[in-house]
C-alpha cells in the first residue's frame, strides 16, 4: 500500500512530461509555419533591371580585385560615382562595398540559388530573434499570433539588398542590449558591439541604428530611477563611445560615418522605397496592401501603450515606447522601413498585450480569439485591396526566368555604346556590361547631383530638343531602356523613339528594349534585327 502513492506520482509525472513534450513539439510545429510561411513570401527570383544586385555584385568583383593590388581603383570605387561616364568624379560614399564582396562570392561559388538562399537564411535568423525576444516579452502563444500578423509586412521588402545584413545585426544588437538590461548576460557581451559595428559599418547604411540602440538602453538607465545602476550606465556608455569610434573604421572616415545623416536628402530625383505612406496613397499604380497593415500596426501600437500606461505603469517600458514610437515614424516616413518596424513591432505588440491581458485577467482562450480576429480582418482588408504578388511568375529562388536575355544579346552582337539608359536599368548594365561599357545613369540617386536630374535626365526625356541637344554632347550609339520604368517621362520617351526615324529598336523582350543609331556603324544589324514599328502598341493608363 506504501507503493500506490509512489506509482501515481510517478505516473502524474510521466503524464506531465508527455504533455511538456507534446507541447514541445506543437510549438516547433508552429514556429516552423511561421519560418516557412516568412521565407515563402521573401523568395523572390531576382530582377537584375530593377533591382541594384547586380551593381552590388560588381562592387564586390571590383573591390577584390583592387583593394590590395590597385588602391586607386579601389578609391575610386567607394568614393566616386565610378560606373557612369556622365557624372565619374562625382563623390559618392560607398557604405555597402563589404556586402558587395559577400555577394559577388556567393555568386560566384553558388551562383543567384545561393544568393537568394543568403538572403532568405539571415532574414530567418533576424526573424527567430526578434520572435524570441517578443516570446520572451510574452509568451509562444501571443507571440505566435502576433508574429502571424506581421509577417506580411515584415516580408515587404523581399529584394536580395545589403540590408538583409542590418536586420541580423540589428536583431543581434537588440539581443546583447536587451539580456543585459535584464542583467542575464555580463558585461563582457557589450564588448562585441564595437566589434559588430566595424564590420556593420562597412555593409550598409542601417548601422547607425545600432549606436540608437545603445543609447536608449543608456538612456532609460539614467532617466528611470528604479532601474538606475551606475555600473551599468558605465558600461553601456563606454559602449555607446566604442562603438561610435568603429563606425570611422570605413574608407570614408568621419563622413562614411555621418552619412546616415545626410544622405536622404532631396536628390532631384523621386523613388518609390524613399517615399512616405501619404505620398504612396496618392499614387493610383501603387497597389501595396501592406501601406494599410502599416497604419493599423501603428494604431495598435499607440493604443497599447496608452492602454498599459493607464492601467499598469509600472509595466510600461520607456525603451519599448521609444522604439516603437521611432520606427514606426520611420516606416510612415519611408517605404524602406516597414521590415524593421515589423520586426520590432512583433516585440513590443507582443510585451504590451499580454502586460494588458494579465491585467484585465483575460483567459488564454479569449487572448488568441482576440488576436486571431484581428488577423483574419487585417487580412480581409488585405484581399480587398487586391496584393496580387503572394503568387507570381516570379516566386522561387534565383534569376527570374530569360533575365540576361537582352545583355547577352547586346554582348554577342558586339554592340557599341555611348549607352542612353534609364535609372532603373543602370544596375543591370554594371553588372553584364561594365567596364566595356559605362552607364548614363543608374539607381544611385545620391551618386549624381540635383541639376543632372532636373536639368538632363528628365528634360531630355520630356522635352526632344533637349534629347538632340544631349545626343550631340554625348553621340549616344545605343538606347537600353527598362519597360518597368512607369515615369511618365520614361513612358513619354519610349513612344517618342519608337517614332523616331532615326532610332531602330532591334531588341525587345519583356524586361527591356534596346535601340540603336541608324547610322554606319549599325547598319547590318540593323537589317538584321530591326523589330517592325507596329509590333509596339501604346496602352493608355488612368
Amino acid at each position: 500500500m506504501t507503493h500506490k502513492p509512489m506509482r501515481k506520482n510517478l505516473e502524474n509525472m510521466d503524464s506531465k512530461n508527455s504533455k511538456d513534450i507534446n507541447k514541445k513539439i506543437f510549438q516547433a510545429i508552429i514556429f516552423i509555419s511561421l519560418l516557412s510561411c516568412y521565407g515563402f513570401l521573401i523568395a523572390n527570383k531576382a530582377d537584375l533591371t530593377t533591382t541594384d544586385l547586380g551593381r552590388h555584385i560588381e562592387n564586390g568583383k571590383v573591390a577584390i580585385n583592387s583593394i590590395f593590388s590597385n588602391a586607386e581603383t579601389f578609391n575610386q570605387l567607394v568614393k566616386t560615382n565610378f560606373y557612369s561616364y556622365t557624372s565619374p568624379s562625382y563623390p559618392f560614399i560607398n557604405h555597402h562595398w563589404l556586402s558587395g564582396i559577400i555577394f559577388y562570392l556567393v555568386e560566384k561559388f553558388l551562383g543567384f540559388n545561393g544568393l537568394s538562399l543568403l538572403s532568405i537564411v539571415f532574414s530567418l535568423i533576424a526573424f527567430t530573434l526578434f520572435f524570441k525576444l517578443a516570446q520572451k516579452n510574452s509568451n509562444f502563444t501571443i507571440s505566435s499570433l502576433t508574429a502571424l500578423l506581421l509577417i506580411p509586412l515584415i516580408a515587404e521588402r523581399k529584394e536580395i539588398r545589403p540590408e538583409v545584413f542590418s536586420y541580423f545585426f540589428i536583431a543581434l544588437f537588440l539581443w546583447i542590449l536587451w539580456h543585459h538590461h535584464k542583467g542575464l548576460i555580463s558585461n563582457r557581451w557589450l564588448t562585441a558591439l564595437p566589434l559588430m559595428g566595424i564590420v556593420w559599418v562597412n555593409i550598409h547604411i542601417y548601422f547607425i541604428f545600432g549606436l540608437f540602440l545603445i543609447g536608449v538602453f543608456l538612456l532609460e538607465e539614467i532617466i528611470i530611477p528604479t532601474l538606475r545602476n551606475k555600473k551599468n550606465i558605465k558600461n553601456l556608455s563606454l559602449a555607446f563611445v566604442a562603438t561610435a569610434l568603429s563606425f570611422l573604421l570605413q574608407p570614408n572616415g568621419l563622413k562614411g560615418a555621418l552619412c546616415p545623416f545626410f544622405i536622404f536628402t532631396d536628390y532631384g530625383y523621386q523613388i518609390v522605397e524613399n517615399q512616405s505612406i501619404w505620398f504612396l496613397q496618392k499614387i493610383v499604380t501603387i497597389n501595396n496592401s501592406n501601406i494599410l497593415l502599416c497604419e493599423i500596426i501603428f494604431l495598435l501600437l499607440i493604443f497599447s501603450f496608452i492602454f498599459l500606461f493607464f492601467i499598469d505603469r509600472k509595466k510600461f517600458s520607456f525603451t519599448f515606447f521609444l522604439l516603437g514610437t521611432a520606427f514606426g515614424i520611420m516606416a510612415f516616413l519611408m517605404l524602406r522601413n516597414f521590415t524593421i518596424f515589423g520586426l520590432f513591432a512583433l516585440v513590443i505588440l507582443a510585451y504590451n498585450l499580454d502586460k494588458i491581458f494579465k491585467k484585465i485577467h483575460l483567459k488564454p482562450g479569449v487572448v488568441e480569439t482576440i488576436v486571431l480576429i484581428s488577423f483574419l480582418i487585417i487580412v480581409s482588408f488585405g484581399v480587398i485591396n487586391g496584393n496580387q504578388e503572394i503568387f507570381n511568375q516570379n516566386k522561387g529562388l534565383g534569376l527570374a526566368p530569360n533575365n540576361n536575355a537582352s545583355a547577352i544579346f547586346f554582348k554577342k552582337e558586339n554592340v557599341k555604346g555611348p549607352i542612353f539608359n534609364n535609372f532603373d536599368i543602370g544596375s543591370y548594365l554594371d553588372y553584364y556590361l561594365f567596364p566595356q561599357e559605362k552607364v548614363f545613369v543608374d539607381n544611385r540617386p545620391d551618386a549624381y547631383s540635383v541639376s543632372f536630374f532636373q536639368k538632363i535626365y528628365i528634360p531630355m526625356q520630356e522635352d526632344d530638343n533637349v534629347w538632340k541637344e544631349q545626343d550631340k554632347k554625348y553621340n549616344f550609339n545605343a538606347i537600353f531602356f527598362s519597360y518597368y520604368d512607369y515615369t511618365p517621362w520614361g513612358q513619354k520617351f519610349l513612344i517618342t523613339r519608337i517614332g523616331d526615324k532615326n532610332w531602330a529598336p532591334i531588341f525587345a523582350d519583356q524586361y527591356a528594349i534596346i535601340f540603336l543609331k541608324r547610322n554606319d556603324l549599325n547598319k547590318n544589324l540593323i537589317e538584321k534585327y530591326e523589330i517592325p514599328k507596329n509590333f509596339f502598341s501604346i496602352k493608355k493608363t488612368d
